[in-house]
C-alpha cells in the first residue's frame, strides 16, 4: 500500500515539475558548475520576451489541461513570478541548454529528459518556492489527483512539507528522480503505519 501511495504522490509530482519547468525536449547536462546567474547573456528585450514565454506557457497549460497542469492552482502573478525567476536566477543561455526555451525565446515543450546542474536545479527551486504556495498546491493536486485513498489524505498532507518537497524538487530537476521518491518513501511510510489502525 504504501510503495503505491507513494507512486501516486510522486507522479502528481513530476506531473506539476513537469508543468512549472515550461518544457524540455532537448539534450542537458547535470555537469555545469558555473554559476546559474553567470548564465544569463541575453539582452534585456530576450529576458523579458522568455520571462513572457514561460510565464504564457504556464498559464496556457492550466487551461488545456496538458501535461498534468489541470492539477495546478497558478494565477498570473505567480506565472510572471516563475517566468522572471528562473530567467533571472538560471539565465536565458542555460533555460536554453536545458530545452526550457528555444533559440527565439518560446518556452519549450516536454520536460521529461531535464537534467539541470545541482546549482541550477537548486536555484529553480527556490524560484518554485518563493514564487507559489507549493505545499497548498501539492495538497490540493492530491486531491483532484484521486489517487490517494481518502483514510491515507491527512496523512500525506502531514508528508508535504516545504521540508520534504525542497529537496525532492530539486534532485527532479537534476533528473535524480529515483533518488528524489526514495526520499518520499521514508515519510510517507512513517506516516502510513501511525495512520492505519492496531491489529491488536
Amino acid at each position: 500500500m504504501t510503495r503505491t501511495l507513494t507512486a501516486a504522490v510522486f507522479a502528481v509530482l513530476l506531473m506539476m515539475l513537469t508543468a512549472c519547468g515550461g518544457g524540455s525536449d532537448s539534450e542537458s547536462s547535470s555537469d555545469s558548475s558555473s554559476s546559474s546567474a553567470a548564465s544569463s547573456a541575453g539582452s534585456g528585450k530576450d529576458d523579458a520576451t522568455a520571462a513572457a514565454s514561460i510565464s504564457d506557457s504556464l498559464m496556457q497549460a492550466q487551461k488545456t489541461g496538458d501535461s498534468g497542469t489541470q492539477l495546478l492552482s497558478m494565477d498570473r502573478k505567480d506565472a510572471d513570478c516563475i517566468g522572471t525567476g528562473l530567467v533571472d536566477k538560471v539565465g536565458t543561455a542555460s533555460l536554453q541548454k536545458y530545452g526550457m526555451l528555444t533559440e527565439d525565446m518560446k518556452a519549450g515543450t516536454d520536460l521529461s529528459g531535464l537534467k539541470m546542474s545541482k546549482t541550477d536545479a537548486e536555484s529553480t527551486t527556490n524560484v518554485v518556492f518563493t514564487c507559489t504556495d507549493v505545499e497548498a498546491m501539492m495538497r490540493s493536486a492530491m486531491g483532484k489527483s484521486g489517487n490517494i485513498p481518502r483514510q491515507l489524505q491527512s496523512c500525506v498532507n502531514k508528508v508535504l512539507t516545504e521540508g520534504n518537497l525542497r529537496p525532492m524538487f530539486a534532485k527532479i530537476f537534476e533528473g535524480k528522480q529515483a533518488a528524489a521518491q526514495k526520499e518520499l518513501t521514508a515519510p510517507l511510510l512513517a506516516c502510513a503505519k501511525k495512520a492505519q489502525p492496531s491489529q491488536q
